[in-house]
Formats: structure tokens, sequence, C-alpha cells
């Protein structure tokens, strides 16, 4: 059984989502112990449970010690074929987006396998991957078949946004960004609840976010939009990708207490051009989320910064796969 340490660098709930979907992908047993160790509340929260009982439900395997504030499992895989419809419910606002990526690199490297998820959760929060992200910038990139739909928003405290997600097992190509190409246009979306329409919260997102990136962009189209949607609990996002001949780059920022939407605008704009003028051909965020592809279908990338949730993902990668990446100046290599 692979022993997997859950305090390395970051020590975060990543460790857990990386080595479990490893684990299915290379039908071997796992125990993975110091979970979330380095974190205030050590150990698993109700979103992590989720991640763990979803792998469960869709592969039919076996997990010991899964339960509230645990933080040491062991998983055994198992390698299914056929079709697979599943409700999963995260609890309150768990990020729907951290869930697909844990489970979405199991199915993609699995063997005919089509599943069929209806998610309840968090569609953005703090410190995780808005649901956005999948259709904007994963899908298309990694050129992933798969339909999400947001039927529902979901912001923190009570969550309950609503997301499906189909997708089946595929065969991708490998996965080569070290040059983005010339610049297309730049696509602004600010979302926000429908309590907040009258003070024209996410008009004044967008404002400031568009004012930011055309001083800076002066030739290049920059589009805007704005959405407002029925909510449990009051939020607004601003998520901006910007469109190159050959790859997208992706920004974004979330509402929050004392924070203005003016605020949210500048710091979504403002982390975009920080991005694009590293020279990346992927952001920092989508450099973590494709190592375990990147282990299976090769290639290399350029990001804007190696992270430690980067530098994470590849440890647990190559604790089930071997030396397998090369790390130099921001670029990252299959080898």
């Amino acid at each position: 059984m692979l022993e997997v340490d859950g305090s390395y660098l970051e020590g975060g709930g990543q460790i857990l989502r990386t080595a479990l979907s490893l684990s299915l992908i290379t039908n071997k047993p796992v125990r993975i112990f110091n979970i979330r160790k380095k974190r205030p509340q050590p150990g698993l929260k109700n979103q992590h449970l989720a991640v763990i009982k979803a792998l469960t439900q869709i592969f039919s395997s076996q997990v010991e010690g899964a339960y509230l504030g645990s933080q040491e499992i062991r998983f055994f895989p198992n390698q299914i074929k056929g079709r697979v419809s599943l409700n999963i419910d995260i609890g309150t606002a768990g990020s729907v987006g951290l869930l697909i990526q844990a489970i979405l690199p199991a199915i993609i490297f699995s063997k005919n396998l089509e599943i069929s998820l209806q998610i309840k959760g968090g569609t953005a929060g703090k410190w995780a991957i808005p649901c956005d992200y999948y259709p904007y910038i994963v899908f298309p990139l990694l050129e992933i078949k798969a339909d999400l739909q947001i039927l529902r928003r979901g912001y923190y405290p009570k969550g309950g946004g609503l997301v499906k997600l189909r997708v089946a097992s595929q065969k991708l190509k490998a996965l080569n960004f070290l040059e983005r190409g010339k610049s297309l246009k730049i696509k602004i979306l600010s979302i926000a609840s429908q309590d907040l329409k009258l003070r024209k919260v996410s008009e004044r997102a967008l404002s400031q976010a568009e004012k930011n990136l055309k001083e800076r962009y002066r030739n290049i189209p920059v589009e805007g939009e704005c959405l407002y949607s029925e909510t449990y609990s009051s939020g607004l996002e601003v998520n901006i990708c910007f469109y190159f001949e050959k790859t997208r780059l992706w920004s974004d920022s979330l509402g929050e207490r004392r924070k203005t939407s003016e605020e949210v605008g500048r710091e979504a704009s403002q982390k975009l051009i920080q991005e694009e003028s590293s020279g990346a051909c992927v952001d920092r965020h989508l450099a973590d989320n494709l190592i375990p592809y990147l282990a299976f279908s090769r290639g290399s990338f350029k990001t804007s910064e190696i992270t430690n949730h980067t530098l994470t993902n590849i440890k647990i990668v190559e604790q089930f796969l071997g030396k397998i990446f090369e790390v130099k100046d921001n670029v990252v290599r299959r080898i």
C-alpha cells in the first residue's frame, strides 16, 4: 500500500484529492496520513468527505477512516466500466469546483466509463476553483469533451448551488503550452446575487475591471457581461478570460464583507495583468491542475509561478509513477 504524507508542503486538501484520483487511475491502494495537518482545523471536513463518498460510489471502491476530523484514511480503488448517474450534496458552501478537480482525472483516464452527476454545493468560494473555470479554461485547453451546466449559483455560507456534469472516458492529446500566439480578446463575466441588483453591484465591478483592462490593452477587444442569479446567500464574483491563439489565461476575484464591488473588479483585472505580463501560457492555478493530466498525456507548459500547490501535485504524482517531471524557469516538462 502506497503511503502519502498529507502534511507535505502546502499540506492541504489537494493532497487528498490528487492521491485518491491517482489511486483510481493506477489501481494502487493508498494510505493517506497527516491529512490537512497544517490547517487550523486539521483532518477531513465535509467537502473532503463528499469527495471520498463520490469516488467510492462512482467507482464502487472501499475506504477506511473516512469521518469528520479524521487525519488518516485507507483507500482501496476499483476500476469499473459502464454508465453511472449520481446526486452529490457537499453540504453548505463546500466547493463543487474542488470536487470536480478530484473526480475528473479519474473519469477521463478510466476505461469505457460515462458519468452523469448532479452536484449541490458552492459554485465559487475563497481558495477554491470557480465552476466557470472548467468550461472556460480546463475543458477547451485540454480538449475534454464534457458538458457542465450551472443551474443555480451557490455562495458562502448557505451554498445551495446546483451543477450538472456529464463526462466520459477519453484519450487526451499531448499538452503543449509553451507559446501563446496572437492576443485575441478578453472576456469579463461579472456575476452577483439577485438581491444586489438595485445597488448595481455586478455593473460596478464590471466597470472597474473594464477600465483597468482597456487602459492596459488598448488594441485588444474587451467584452463584458453582467449576470444576476437567485441564490441562498449573497455573493459577487468576477471571472476574466484572456483568449490567445494557442491558449487562455484566467483570473477571478470574490466579493467579501467590507470589500467594495469596485475592489473586486480591480483585483480580478490586476491578477490577469500580472499573469499576462509574466509571459505565462497557463495561469498559476491551471499549472497545478495540469500535473495529473500531463503525467498521462505528456507534454510541457510555461506558467507564471511554480507554486507550492504545483510542487505538491508533482510530488504526489511521482510517488505513484516515479520521477517523470522536470521543472526549470517556470516550465514543467513530462520527461
